[in-house]
């Protein structure tokens, strides 16, 4: 563990842990990005729908994955942070064979009853064929594609972001390779992007793997029981993030519903486009939330209030000014960047275009929702950061996805994620504020 997390200069660590971090995430959303490039220029429209159709199912093995790797993570971090290096091993190890036990029991339930899956989805039995050829490719890495996030976090936790980052950008490179090849060259369609997509993230995981093989790695797989209350604890202090990622999973899936219903198909190959744009923007927030979680967890651990007050100053202020460019550029360069997900549909851009003008304005503001979750889950106060991931990912989401388009017609279905938003973002805000009055007391005491 790089002990200096409490010592070194605050501005210093945030540069050190968030730029790696960020351009692991970046380049691990490029996985998903480059598929959708190729899918919407081979397969065409028809495959952007069907493959949004199953992100949620894929949002939710995610969602499980991250709620060990996060929980696990932070009692990991906490652990080293107290000098009890063997026992953040235990910590460590057990959360890991808790993420691969999951993992492997879904991926053999999607297999089983991939049809099914398909059909609670949404598709119509126009895509239905589409949306089981992908279920049934990308099920099969499930995972090496949790386990690759989890050892990937757990790199940051040991003081090597740059080993994190440099798996991500492996995987990434080779995702690009293999799906030139096997959707371009060899014609698989869906079923080659999701085996593209699964063997790069497999490469990673085991180039992620071989770190903690080494004799120096401060984190190692050990032997260790089934503590329950360990277990219980891994899942309490990851429930925020998992929350987030279901509700994410969750609030796409009552997106398509409804855009299947209002617009057909082409909404929902609007949104998908949408989706691969905002999960660049979503990388960068993510990954300084990634990248400065050890670092608040560490010195949570060791008390320092000052530090960590300073480490949130500076992320709120980069965050914002990240989140502002992002929508001013969206509404004047968007265009282009939505063309390359489609060749010569130029209904399907115009309609992106319109709606990703509306959807971008919640970057202002979404940051901070995610920066606040991550802070909540890093002191362990997995309650708070739940409540904020279930306002902005499912309750705000269903209540505006049903008020706003009966006010504001089919534009009101875009203005359901800013105005969820910025109603979250408050509620943080209040909760941020009693959260400090708590912690300085404690920390005195």
């Amino acid at each position: 563990m790089d002990l200096t997390l409490g010592k070194e200069s605050i501005g210093k660590l945030f540069v050190k842990y968030s730029i790696p971090s960020v351009i692991a995430m970046i380049v691990f959303s490029l996985y998903i990005v480059i598929d959708g490039i190729f899918v919407g220029n081979v397969v065409g429209a028809a495959g952007l729908s069907a493959v949004n159709l199953a992100m949620p199912f894929f949002g939710v093995a995610m969602a499980l994955g991250t709620m060990v790797a996060i929980g696990g993570g932070t009692i990991t971090s906490i652990d080293l942070g107290r000098g009890d290096k063997e026992e953040a091993r235990r910590s460590f190890s057990l959360a890991f064979y808790i993420l691969t036990a999951i993992t492997l029991a879904l991926s053999v339930f999607t297999l089983a009853f991939t049809p099914t899956i398909a059909r609670i989805l949404g598709s119509s039995e126009e895509l239905m064929p589409l949306v089981i050829e992908y279920l049934r490719a990308l099920c099969l890495f499930l995972a090496t594609f949790v386990g690759s996030s989890y050892l990937s976090a757990n790199l940051r936790v040991m003081g090597k972001p740059n080993h994190a980052m440099v798996a991500d950008i492996i995987g990434a490179a080779l995702n690009i390779v293999l799906d030139y090849i096997f959707i371009v060259k060899f014609g698989w369609g869906l079923a080659g992007a999701g085996v593209a997509s699964g063997l790069a993230f497999t490469i990673g995981f085991i180039f992620s793997l071989v770190q903690y093989l080494r004799k120096d790695s401060i984190l190692k797989f050990v032997k260790t029981s089934f503590d329950i209350k360990k277990v219980i604890k891994i899942f309490y202090n990851g429930s925020s993030e998992g929350i987030t990622q279901f509700a994410v999973a969750f609030s796409n899936y009552i997106f398509n519903i409804v855009l299947m219903i209002k617009i057909g198909e082409m909404g929902v190959s609007a949104f998908s486009i949408i989706l691969y744009i905002s999960s660049l923007v979503t990388a960068v927030f993510s990954g300084i939330c990634n990248g400065i979680s050890p670092i608040i967890s560490f010195n949570h651990g060791a008390k320092n209030k000052d530090r960590i007050q300073k480490l949130m100053k500076i992320s709120v202020i980069t965050i914002s000014i990240i989140g502002v460019l992002s929508t001013i550029l969206m509404a004047f360069g968007g265009e282009t960047l939505i063309a390359m997900f489609t060749e010569g549909d130029d209904s399907l851009v115009s309609l992106t275009v319109e709606a990703t003008r509306v959807y971008s304005i919640a970057f202002i503001v979404n940051g901070l929702n995610i920066l606040s979750s991550a802070y909540f889950t890093a002191i362990e106060d997995a309650k708070t950061s739940a409540i904020i991931s279930a306002l902005r990912g499912a309750i705000l989401i269903v209540i505006f996805i049903v008020l706003l388009p009966m006010i504001f017609g089919d534009v009101g279905i875009w203005l359901t994620v800013p105005f969820s938003e910025v109603f979250t973002v408050v509620v943080a805000f209040r909760y941020i504020r009693k959260s400090n009055r708590k912690l300085t007391l404690m920390y005195e005491s």
